[in-house]
């Protein structure tokens, strides 16, 4: 019933996941990850109304009004099954509530995958509010809301209230009256009460002062304190998108997948089976020999037996060995498509969406690279031969025994109805578990990143409490699910140990009494059926590790951006041969959110030499525009024309050659200075220092032995700032955009070195320049100045 969520700011499409499994609606949840925006805090409540609304429910946003539901339980069928914010140690998360029994509330959490009941005061405790949800309510039920929570205290009936007055006025009135309660004061309780009484059902409104009657509430006379829920009701259905039923099985969406690398695994489980039939043959040794062979007497038919035996036994390491062989080359070309699967992904999906994923989710994502060529080779591969060479084990149990092998389908129902019953529990916990771990290597990397601060701080133990209730609720789940495998595993030997001795004793009962069946047979027999046994028992003692790496496979392809969020085509023809000469935005748009504009109506205008500033607050949106400008985001709105042409014309790859932003934050990789300069481009050294001496950074090669071979360590640690700022600088100086766009890369630059480097910009006239700074800049003369502010260009005097 419940959806787990599958990373850290998913739980509101788990929550929509939820609320279809509680109308019994089958739909993909990758099809809602897909419709529904996503950001690294999660989704709005908005968000989760709309699609809900799309796909034919009445999704109403409304206030859970505690007072009232207290005086009449029966009213909270009216909000069930809704959906609520709530408070949580990660930031917002949701919860769906669908049922109410013996006073409690059930609630469905995707966080932690369970269930569990509260009373509405819990449940109060447990929202989360907003004004941004307050904004989002009706007007009269505002009013309602905050009139019946003042009224409550005096056991005043909204209802009665209403009868003499209108929400407005009703309004107006109790802002009076707290008014004056709170500045001047009355008696007592029973003194509050008579003039409240007094005021709402004797006096008109025109007894109000003047500036009393009309309805405001931005001073919060009377303050919320109530949850809002998202209530939902079906409409009636109507034909579902075919991309919003149910996923196909990850099985199969994996070998679609893999594409050509299949035909490998074809040939790896043709091998595989046949040498698993080749090998089930030996079970026949055992009864040849006592059937046949003993009673014989014969040394002559033993030796030929022997030979016999001894080249089966060489014929099955024959196919055993050649299993493994191509075991060996399907290992490394599975390990070679996983491993670079991932590093393609990231190539091709944008920026935003990459970014919607914590370092953990995606460390964690990393890892799974690693585990599906195990999960490949271990169970899927030998779950599918087991199985295989079960059936054919069954079969030559039914020709010996027909009745007999009836209990050993029984067992295998039994196993089957057990599988089916421990799997989804061991299923939530995986998913809970990998929750966990991700937020474990979230914090973790965050904490080598500031390990600084931590420490300048001497506040180690403080973090390392919070990773310590992490580290805990880790094991909780690890355990929970060790406990669980534990019983998985004596149910599973207890059934195995019951029909193992049934079955030795009905087939020894029947060669005592009627002699019907051989010794030899009754080998073979509990030979095969063990095989049977020992192949269900394996599955399900495995259960707990093929739950795992069922996860792992269904992380694996939840991480795909949707196909309209992603970028266009690289692939696609386009112009290629071009030189930037002139760039336009024109109306340009952009939202994380599509329906939450951070940029809006951006027009800009620019040559080959012209020097463009933009300037901003912290905030305003300046590194957001770069990104725009140069292909990292896709505009929501508006056209950027490159030579008085749509860039949507030119090839992609192309255009992001052309256009390069080098900000204050790039990253200096674990390689030489000219690496990092050049990209492994052919940049002659005298080249690369004179335009260092130019800007001052000539002396700190010099005084290096390895000079442009220099190492610099990871992210630059071993370089000061400005010694960073000048290495980016030059990676944009020698790269060969027609349009460069420095992002706060002057800032921290000593001010001799910002005077040379600030002078050699403004020498360039080969290339259109923009600069986003927030601090002065002195010697470059800019032909346009630009500030941004509230999401728009304002062109500077």
């Amino acid at each position: 019933m419940v959806d787990c969520q599958l990373k850290n700011n998913d739980c509101g499409v788990s929550a929509v996941k939820t609320v279809f499994n509680i109308f019994s609606q089958d739909i993909s949840r990758k099809y809602i990850q897909q419709h529904i925006f996503l950001d690294d805090k999660g989704s709005r409540i908005t968000d989760l109304q709309d699609f809900l609304e799309r796909h034919e429910f009445a999704a109403t946003l409304r206030v859970l009004d505690v007072h009232h539901l207290q005086t009449d339980p029966s009213a909270i069928q009216e909000h069930l099954p809704f959906i609520m914010p709530i408070q949580h140690q990660n930031g917002l998360h949701y919860v769906v509530v669908d049922k109410c029994k013996a006073g409690k509330l059930r609630v469905l959490d995707p966080a932690k995958a369970s269930t569990y009941y509260v009373s509405l005061h819990e449940l109060k405790n447990m929202a989360h509010f907003s004004k941004s949800y307050w904004d989002l309510l009706q007007l009269e039920q505002k009013l309602t809301l905050l009139c019946n929570q003042e009224l409550t205290t005096y056991h005043i009936k909204l209802e009665q209230a209403l009868t003499t007055n209108d929400a407005s006025t009703l309004f107006n009135k109790l802002t009076y009256f707290t008014y004056l309660k709170e500045n001047f004061g009355l008696k007592d309780n029973k003194a509050e009460k008579d003039f409240l009484e007094d005021l709402l059902f004797h006096q008109e409104v025109g007894a109000l002062p003047k500036h009393f009657r009309s309805l405001k509430d931005e001073k919060n006379r009377i303050k919320l304190r109530a949850a809002m829920v998202l209530t939902v009701k079906p409409k009636q259905p109507k034909p579902a998108p075919a991309a919003s039923r149910p996923e196909q099985s990850p099985y199969l969406t994996l070998l679609r997948d893999l594409g050509r690398n299949r035909r490998i695994w074809y040939i790896y489980i043709f091998a595989a089976l046949f040498s698993a039939f080749t090998a089930q043959l030996s079970v026949f040794i055992n009864q040849i020999l006592i059937d046949y062979i003993l009673p014989s007497y014969q040394l002559n038919m033993l030796v030929v037996f022997a030979i016999g035996v001894g080249v089966f036994k060489l014929f099955d390491l024959a196919t055993s060995l050649n299993v493994s062989f191509v075991g060996i080359h399907m290992g490394n070309l599975l390990d070679k498509y996983f491993l670079t699967r991932f590093d393609e992904k990231l190539n091709a999906y944008s920026i935003p969406y990459v970014q919607s994923f914590k370092r953990g989710d995606l460390t964690e994502r990393l890892s799974d690279a690693f585990k599906l060529k195990a999960f490949f080779l271990r169970f899927f591969t030998k779950i599918l031969v087991d199985l295989s060479v079960s059936l054919y084990s069954l079969g030559i149990l039914f020709y010996i025994d027909w009745k007999l092998t009836l209990v050993v389908c029984g067992v295998m129902v039994a196993f089957a109805g057990w599988f089916y019953l421990v799997t989804p529990t061991l299923k939530q916990n995986e998913r809970l578990r990998f929750m966990r771990k991700s937020d474990y290597f979230t914090r973790m990397i965050e904490k080598l990143d500031g390990l600084q601060v931590l420490k300048s701080f001497r506040i180690e133990e403080v973090y390392s409490r919070k990773l310590g209730q992490i580290v805990d609720q880790l094991l909780k789940v690890q355990l929970k699910n060790k406990y669980l495998d534990l019983v998985n595993l004596s149910v599973v030997s207890i059934i195995t140990i019951a029909a193992s001795l049934l079955i030795i004793v009905v087939l020894a009962k029947k060669a005592i009494n009627t002699n019907a069946i051989s010794l030899g047979q009754i080998v073979t027999y509990i030979a095969l059926s063990e095989r049977v046994f020992a192949t269900l028992r394996a599955l399900l003692a495995e259960n707990l590790v093929l739950q795992e790496n069922e996860v792992v496979l269904k992380r694996y392809i939840d991480f795909e951006e949707p196909p309209t969020a992603a970028p266009a085509d690289s692939s696609g023809n386009g112009i290629e041969e071009f030189t930037v000469s002139r760039l336009q935005l024109q109306n340009l748009s952009f939202g994380y959110n599509p329906q939450e504009l951070v940029l809006q109506n951006l027009t800009l205008g620019a040559e080959i030499g012209d020097k463009i500033r933009i300037e901003g607050s912290n905030g305003s949106g300046k590194s957001t525009l770069s990104k725009l400008l140069t292909g990292l985001y896709t505009p929501s709105g508006g056209a950027m024309l490159l030579n008085d042409t749509d860039q949507r014309f030119y090839n992609p790859d192309k255009v992001k050659e052309k256009l390069v932003l080098v900000t204050n934050e790039d990253i200096l990789f674990n390689d030489s200075i000219e690496f990092n300069i050049t990209f492994g481009r052919k940049v002659s050294t005298a080249r690369i220092l004179d335009l260092a001496r130019r800007i001052g950074l000539y002396e700190f090669l010099a005084s290096k032995e390895e000079g442009l071979a220099f190492l610099i360590s990871e992210n630059g640690r071993n370089l000061s700032t400005g010694q960073r700022k000048k290495i980016l600088l030059l990676r944009a100086l020698f790269s060969t955009a027609d349009v460069l766009i420095l992002d706060e890369v002057l800032s921290g630059v000593d001010a001799a070195s910002r005077t040379q480097i600030e002078a050699l910009l403004n020498q360039l006239s080969t290339k259109i320049l923009i600069v986003i700074s927030h601090e002065p800049i002195d010697y470059i003369r800019f032909t346009k100045q630009y500030r941004l502010a509230h999401g728009t260009l304002i062109v500077q005097a």
